[in-house]
């Protein structure tokens, strides 16, 4: 081989691992000088027992260890940078690392994993070369097996890759890597499958049998690692597999049960956090609301668990908060003494959850963080607070328009509960007018402002009540004309607004009859009504036959009502008499 390559290689490593050379400098001297004969036949005290017990400590020891460390560095960094043949220059410094007393697999292994990792190549026959010469040197050192099966893996020969990973189990049945790497293995891809096998909503039994069946290997490789050695922890590994291959509610229970068997201070950080999302995944599926609140009370006790431990992790702070609005939303137009209580109790925890989310300044903090915090302040009754953080919210220049049409609403709901109306009312209007240029308008925008518009209608008087009604009514009338398909209800919520007595003391109804109209034409030509169109076509027709037929008199106009009311109480106790009306009045045979 050329020696000018040979040299610049061992100037490479002795730049790269300049410990290593001098180690091996300082061994070479040490072999010339010999000790002295009465040394070995030294009588061994107390104390030097205790000495010689703790040599595992010892400085030279560890020296050692970061002798083979700092050389597999020195080896990636040559092989990462082929400049030279290297091969010679690695097989030199593996074999620098054997004695006569000991030899060092480990240095072969890392050799090997650089070949295969490091060398731009991924230079399987080295790799390979160097596996062997560690399985040589010890049989039974399992990380050797263990790599051929991550390289054989690498080449889809699995069949050759699963008989290696057994071999490192058998190898070193108390090594845990072994037992998790050869679970990747049988796990590789299996993520995919088990979300198209939920996508498909039990449909895919090709999907939802191959889960079922590699989930269950796992969990038998798991219990192995737990026969061998009881401190492996086997009810972790196994709710960390059901944190994605969960199929149905029972299977995520089952996940769940685990999470609670094990060791709790072996949870990490996302341990708690993955719980969470599996305990919420009941609130999504529940329909009653105690059983709702009941899973709300589990998560928070799980996420103040999480935080005693992890006081500033983002995800235990950021779910935490997320969960406890969801919470306090739940419960926060209930009433009872009880509820109050738990409203008080999730408010409270989520502004303290928000306040110390953002007091950590986690560059993982994102616009839903601080929507989230600024609904939390207005939780608490610091509306004015949560306005401001709001608000600089919506400034953001990466804000997306959803996270914008959140945040409006609230802040004119806030205004609302402030009583500052007029700010209320203008914020509505701004939330309406940038929506409508977004494209992301939505009917419940114009309900929520006429829904403002009433309250401030029942906190006033005189004119000024007379004159907010209106406003709403007018509000409900703009959303039909903007939403076709709400048209009819909103058209009936305007005509209710128009029936009160304070818009109408007399019962004429006269403020009423156009949005009334406007329903009845939209509804009219339909066969047959159900559910909400029902109600206000019955509602409708009633307020307009009673317009023109009772109070105006006017039959004619009345006829088309009469008839169509008639349609509406068929079957019902008031058929015969409008039947009648219909007989006499208009001549219609019926």
């Amino acid at each position: 081989m050329n020696m000018r390559k040979i040299a610049i290689g061992l100037l490479a490593f002795a730049l790269v691992a300049p410990s290593i050379a001098s180690v091996s400098l300082k061994d070479k001297k040490d072999k010339k000088e010999k000790k002295p004969k009465t040394e070995k036949k030294a009588k061994v005290d107390n104390k030097t027992k205790t000495s010689k017990a703790s040599s595992s400590n010892s400085p030279r020891k560890v020296q050692t260890i970061n002798d083979v460390e700092a050389a597999i560095l020195g080896i990636e960094k040559i092989v990462s940078h082929t400049l030279v043949e290297v091969e010679p220059i690695v097989q030199q410094i593996c074999e620098s690392q054997q004695t006569k007393k000991s030899v060092c697999p480990r240095i072969y292994v890392g050799a090997a994993n650089a070949f295969w990792l490091k060398s731009g190549v991924s230079d399987t026959t080295y790799a390979l070369k160097y596996i062997d010469k560690a399985i040589e040197l010890d049989p039974h050192y399992g990380p050797a097996y263990m790599l051929k099966g991550d390289i054989y893996k690498w080449a889809d020969d699995t069949t050759v890759a699963v008989n290696y990973y057994k071999k490192a189990i058998e190898m070193a049945p108390n090594d845990f890597r072994t037992y998790r790497k050869y679970v990747e293995f049988i796990g590789s891809g299996l993520d995919k499958i088990a979300a198209r096998a939920l996508e498909s909503k039990g449909a895919d039994e090709e999907a939802i049998t191959e889960v079922r069946k590699r989930r269950t290997e796992m969990e038998a490789i798991y219990k192995t690692a737990k026969d061998f050695n009881p401190t492996f922890p086997y009810e972790l590994e196994c709710a960390r597999l059901y944190t994605y291959l969960s199929l149905t509610t029972n299977e995520t229970q089952k996940g769940i049960q685990f999470f609670d068997a094990a060791v709790q201070d072996s949870l990490d950080a996302n341990d708690y956090a993955q719980r969470c999302a599996m305990m919420y995944q009941f609130i999504i599926d529940a329909k009653d609301g105690n059983v709702k609140l009941n899973v709300y009370n589990r998560i928070v006790s799980v996420c103040d668990s999480a935080l005693m431990r992890f006081p500033t992790d983002y995800y235990i702070l950021a779910n935490g908060l997320n969960y406890l609005n969801g919470a306090y939303t739940l419960v926060k137009r209930q009433n009872g003494e009880a509820l109050a209580e738990y409203k008080n109790k999730f408010s409270t925890k989520a502004l303290e959850y928000g306040e110390r989310l953002m007091a950590t300044k986690d560059t993982m903090i994102n616009n839903d963080d601080i929507y989230r915090y600024g609904i939390a302040l207005m939780n608490r009754y610091k509306q004015q607070q949560g306005i401001d953080v709001l608000q600089e919210l919506m400034a953001r220049p990466d804000v997306d328009d959803n996270t914008v049409s959140k945040a409006m609403n609230a802040v004119c709901e806030a205004y609302r509960d402030l009583g500052e109306y007029e700010k209320a009312e203008n914020a509505y209007e701004e939330l309406i007018k940038t929506l409508d240029a977004k494209g992301s308008l939505q009917a419940g925008h114009y309900q929520n402002y006429a829904l403002m518009l009433e309250s401030q209608a029942e906190e006033s008087f005189g004119q000024q009540m007379i004159d907010t009604y209106l406003k709403a009514a007018k509000v409900y009338e703009r959303g039909a004309e903007k939403f076709p398909e709400y048209a009819p209800r909103f058209y009936y919520f305007a005509m209710e607004i128009c029936k009160n007595d304070v818009l109408d003391p007399d019962k004429t109804h006269d403020l009423a009859i156009g949005p009334a109209k406007k329903a009845y034409d939209i509804l009219k030509n339909r066969d047959s009504y159900e559910g909400t169109d029902a109600t206000i076509m019955n509602s409708v027709c009633y307020c307009l036959l009673d317009y023109y037929y009772n109070k105006k008199k006017d039959y004619p106009a009345a006829k088309q009502y009469v008839y169509k009311y008639y349609q509406l109480v068929k079957g019902t106790q008031y058929e015969e008499s409008f039947a009648g009306i219909l007989r006499r009045r208009y001549k219609m045979k019926i």
